[in-house]
Formats: C-alpha cells, sequence, structure tokens
C-alpha cells in the first residue's frame, strides 16, 4: 500500500477522490438523518392514503387478517418495525382498488333456480359459477369482493 496505493483489481485510488471537509461520523449523521426524514414522510403518506374514506371503504373488503393489520398501523400511526411480508400485502391490497360487487338472497336464488329445479350438484356449480362471473364481468377478478346481503 505504501508503494502503490492503488487497487490492483479496479484502480482506485484513495488520493484522488475528493475531500468533502465532514468526517465521516457526521457524514453518516446525516445520512442517518435523512433516512429517518424519509420514513416520516413516506408513514405520513401511506396513513393520508388509507385514512382516505374510499380506501377505508375498500380496507372493509379485506379479510380479517389483512384488515386488522392495516387498521393496527391506522390506530398506532406508526410503521411495524420491521414490516413483515403479511402487512406490506394487506397494504398493497387495500390500496389497489378493490370492487365490492353486493349479491342480495334473492338474485342468488334466482341464478342458482334459472333452468328449473332439481337440479344435479354439477348443474348447480355450474349456475353459481355463471353468476359469479357476471357479477365479475368487466372487472379484475382478483379486485372482486362479493358482499351477500
Amino acid at each position: 500500500m505504501a508503494a502503490a496505493p492503488e487497487c490492483p483489481h479496479c484502480a482506485f485510488r484513495p488520493a484522488a477522490e475528493p475531500v468533502t471537509g465532514a468526517s465521516a461520523e457526521q457524514t453518516l449523521i446525516a445520512i442517518d438523518d435523512r433516512i429517518d426524514a424519509l420514513l416520516a414522510e413516506w408513514t405520513a403518506t401511506l396513513l393520508d392514503n388509507l385514512d382516505a374514506p374510499a380506501t377505508r371503504e375498500q380496507s372493509a373488503l379485506l379479510r380479517p387478517e389483512p384488515r386488522a393489520a392495516v387498521q393496527a398501523f391506522l390506530d398506532a400511526r406508526t410503521l411495524p418495525d420491521p414490516p413483515d411480508a403479511a402487512f406490506v400485502r394487506a397494504v398493497a391490497e387495500a390500496l389497489s382498488g378493490l370492487a365490492r360487487v353486493t349479491v342480495t338472497t334473492g338474485d342468488l336464488r334466482a341464478a342458482l333456480l334459472a333452468g328449473g329445479s332439481p337440479a344435479t350438484p354439477a348443474e348447480m356449480k355450474r349456475r353459481f359459477a355463471d353468476h359469479l362471473d357476471a357479477l365479475a364481468r368487466g372487472r379484475d377478478p382478483e379486485k372482486v369482493r362479493v358482499v351477500l346481503e
């Protein structure tokens, strides 16, 4: 190093690097402060997006576990440390644009009895599947949530 202060693999020369004037400790503190500020900004943005009325309606369409994770975040107003994959999926699903499709028992009965009764189990399954397909038509099936009223 004393004779040739240059990396033989990448040609890095420390003497050629610009001197910033700040110590490594000050630079690391500044980076840490910036990361903390970014985390606070992103948390506030996420809270604003999840707290919006339209998103609150969509959160009601989540399954119980993801809904609880989103609600816990909204109540605590801080991200879980660390945010696990289930939390990230729950937030992504809540913000994905879920579509509520309401089905009444009368509609369901009419769909299952279309074509007459009695019916074989296979016919009943086909009628039910056809009815669900009709409800979801024109929408992303992964985002449709059927609510029975």
